[in-house]
């Protein structure tokens, strides 16, 4: 901000730009970078881009943290009290909303929930993810990631990002409850937040990070500055961050291993089969390319067509896009101009339609 927009760095915390614009700015400033294979360590400017990326991450994600902490929300708990173990969420948000409900009505867990599975868990501490014999309730798809999945740190390589971790790219870790204080980076952990949701910094990762080329020497540099919290933990293990696709113009799915093609392959074949598919709160903006791709392509597969309800405020659009763009005849969608709210009649969406 202070560099490229002339702002100073104290004024960022009244910044009210959109999120979007300003972390894709900064994503093309870092494509750019690797995708010359130049050397994002070979400059002050260089690092600067490469750490504002990972840190508005952990900004964005901050933000949701404070918004979901709390109490569990009403209108999603109304929501999963009407859910059934075949019933598949798609949700392109990163908040932990949806999990919490559920894990609080049916059976879900953290473990076996999320359709691809976590390597550890993290409740007090971190343990193994329970092998479940049978599914019995809903799985969430989180198409972009979620606030409580987490990785360790990504650095440039050649030019892609590659995590840190010393175990394939594949594996993440979830993040669910403590009622310690966790390991974490310069121990700067922060207390008073719900289950699924944490300060700024997650818990570390019992790992070890990637070994260091021969040759190479690793120097670690810690930044001290006034009125910066002090550590209250420990800071053992591999620094974790959140693992989220963030709201960037142009995403990239391929840091992460195959954890985002299974995801949307997934959700693909759950629309594909789906008798019902209910659009809460999602707007189907023009720009999300991938999100369009992933609807007609499912549809085109289908040897039937679905009920579409569209609960919405302003659903004007979204209904033009299934009669428009995915072939879904009039008399097949039903739709609840309001905002889906506590007060919001659940049992609307299950009446069938004549």
């Amino acid at each position: 901000m202070r560099d490229f927009h002339d702002i100073p760095y104290t004024s960022f915390i009244d910044y009210n730009q959109d999120i979007e614009i300003l972390h894709s700015e900064v994503e093309g400033k870092l494509n750019k970078l690797l995708e010359k294979g130049e050397d994002i360590f070979s400059s002050t400017e260089n690092i600067l881009i490469f750490k504002t990326y990972i840190q508005l991450i952990f900004v964005f994600t901050s933000v949701i943290n404070e918004i979901q902490n709390g109490p569990p929300s009403i209108c999603h708990i109304n929501l999963a009290n009407q859910m059934t173990n075949e019933d598949v969420i798609l949700t392109f948000n990163w908040d932990t909303l949806m999990d919490r409900a559920l894990q609080q009505t049916t059976d879900w867990n953290a473990d076996s929930g999320y359709f691809v599975k976590p390597k550890m868990v993290y409740r007090n501490e971190w343990k193994k993810t329970e092998e479940i014999s049978s599914k019995r309730f809903p799985t969430i798809l989180k198409l972009h990631g979620s606030s409580n999945w987490l990785t360790s740190y990504l650095r440039p390589d050649g030019k892609k990002l590659k995590s840190l971790q010393e175990t394939p790219t594949n594996d993440f870790y979830v993040y669910e409850s403590t009622t310690n204080p966790y390991s974490t980076y310069n121990g700067r952990y922060m207390s008073g937040y719900s289950d699924y949701s944490y300060g700024y910094y997650p818990p570390n990762l019992p790992l070890l990070g990637e070994k260091i080329p021969d040759g190479h020497l690793l120097i670690k540099n810690t930044l001290t500055v006034e009125g910066m919290p002090k550590a209250t933990s420990s800071s053992d293990g591999l620094v974790s961050m959140p693992l989220i696709i963030p709201p960037v113009k142009h995403k990239n799915y391929s840091h992460f291993g195959d954890i985002f093609s299974e995801l949307w392959n997934k959700a693909e074949e759950s629309l594909v089969t789906a008798e019902k598919i209910i659009i809460i709160g999602y707007s189907f903006p023009s720009t999300d390319i991938k999100t369009d791709t992933l609807f007609k392509s499912a549809f085109i597969k289908r040897r039937s067509m679905p009920e579409v309800i569209i609960v919405d405020p302003h659903p004007e659009d979204i209904c033009t896009r299934f009669i428009s763009d995915y072939g879904i005849i009039e008399d097949n969608i039903t739709v609840y101009k309001t905002y889906f709210n506590q007060d919001f009649d659940i049992k609307k969406l299950l009446v069938e339609k004549k």
